[in-house]
């Protein structure tokens, strides 16, 4: 039972400083006359605006297989594919002196992007999928932990925001590697157990915060 990592950002880089190019613009255009920065951070359980099929993790809502929606790449190895990853909306508004920087934070796993051998849908292997959509709202919050910990001014806000998505992302890719690797795509049935009870620790501690 092969399982590759998800996908994690389905935001590319290139995309990511377009949009950081195109935000700072805007951004400037409307704030260049406030002296005071005030920086709000939201975690997103929904998105009114969301174009394809997704589910915003919330702890007390599993997946299943039905939510699985896309072909199976039979040539792959792998008996399934999760897509899960963090999303990052950026809005602001300004008001006398100063401007408001509202920065939304969601967890995501995209249905038309993830699918299952037929074969393969098995409670075990299921398990295994889940827990690479909480390895992705586990570096989410923390992402958004970091994100309200951060100091922020008018001049640097967009680079203190880049630097801490990066190594959020880069965090992110490393646990997700790990845990494949620790146990072996799940075939390691004793590593699993012990992934399982990781995992789970962090997502009640994360949840906490």
């Amino acid at each position: 039972m092969q399982h590759p990592f998800c996908k994690y950002f389905r935001l590319s880089i290139n995309m990511k400083k377009y949009f950081a190019l195109l935000f700072i613009s805007l951004f400037f255009s409307l704030a260049m006359m406030a002296q005071n920065l005030e920086v709000i951070v939201n975690y997103l359980t929904s998105d009114a605006t969301a174009t394809k099929p997704v589910i915003f993790y919330t702890p007390d809502v599993k997946l299943s297989w039905d939510d699985f929606k896309a072909k199976p790449v039979e040539s792959s190895n792998a008996a399934a594919i999760t897509n899960a990853g963090i999303g990052l909306k950026m809005t602001f508004h300004s008001k006398g002196s100063v401007a408001t920087l509202i920065i939304s934070v969601d967890c995501n796993f995209s249905k038309s992007e993830s699918w299952v051998k037929d074969g393969r849908r098995t409670p075990y292997i299921l398990n295994h999928e889940q827990h690479h959509f909480d390895i992705a709202y586990i570096k989410a919050m923390q992402f958004v932990q970091s994100l309200k910990a951060a100091k922020y001014t008018l001049k640097d806000y967009d680079k203190v925001i880049t630097k801490i998505y990066n190594q959020s992302q880069e965090e992110l890719v490393a646990m997700q590697n790990a845990y494949d690797s620790e146990t072996k795509n799940s075939t390691l049935v004793n590593e699993q157990e012990l992934w399982n009870k990781k995992i789970n620790e962090q997502i009640a501690l994360v949840g906490k915060q």
